[in-house]
């Protein structure tokens, strides 16, 4: 149930959202969700809830920050072709739900690219990639947020060329001098 409530955000969005078509689906009554989470946005929750539980941000170290960067946006760029990505970017993203549920959408967004992006940058930094001070947090909201408005707003696919353009264009930014020439 909770997976056909992550498509049925996912296709229509938290307004056109219906309890009815999610318990059709699980061929169950409509009461019987109900009994179960009293109110659509507790259904939300639930499955915003699962969402977490099956998102992993365990990025291989492909050796170097460019590959990591890559890595890290085309996995952001497959969570959100997926009916749970796009459903947790439609909760994040919408004004029809109240806030708490939004910003529990909001964390679970950026909470694994985070614990992924400590240790990119960690890497980077000790191969010398990462120049001292270039901030990591706006350089990681850089990707995640190219990548967000790339699927999102602009409703395309992020392809691989184009993930590997937006990393590499932020590996240059955050080079050392020698090395960023």
């Amino acid at each position: 149930m909770l997976a056909r409530t992550l498509e049925e955000l996912a296709t229509h969005g938290p307004t056109g959202l219906s309890v009815e078509r999610i318990a059709a689906a699980a061929e169950v009554n409509k009461t019987s969700v109900y009994r179960r989470w009293p109110t659509r946005e507790a259904l939300v929750v639930a499955a915003l809830d699962r969402v977490r539980a099956d998102l992993s941000a365990q990025l291989p170290d492909t050796g170097s920050l460019r590959g990591d960067l890559r890595a890290l946006g085309e996995a952001v760029a497959a969570f959100l072709a997926q009916p749970a990505g796009r459903a947790l970017a439609a909760a994040a993203f919408s004004t029809d739900l109240p806030p708490t549920v939004g910003a529990l959408a909001r964390r679970q967004l950026e909470v694994p690219a985070r614990d992924a992006a400590v240790d990119l940058v960690r890497r980077a930094l000790d191969r010398g990639e990462w120049r001292a001070g270039a901030p990591a947090d706006v350089v990681l909201a850089m990707l995640v947020g190219a990548v967000l408005h790339r699927v999102v707003l602009e409703r395309r696919r992020a392809t691989p060329a184009w993930v590997r353009g937006v990393a590499d264009l932020l590996a240059r930014g955050v080079a050392p001098e020698a090395l960023g020439a």
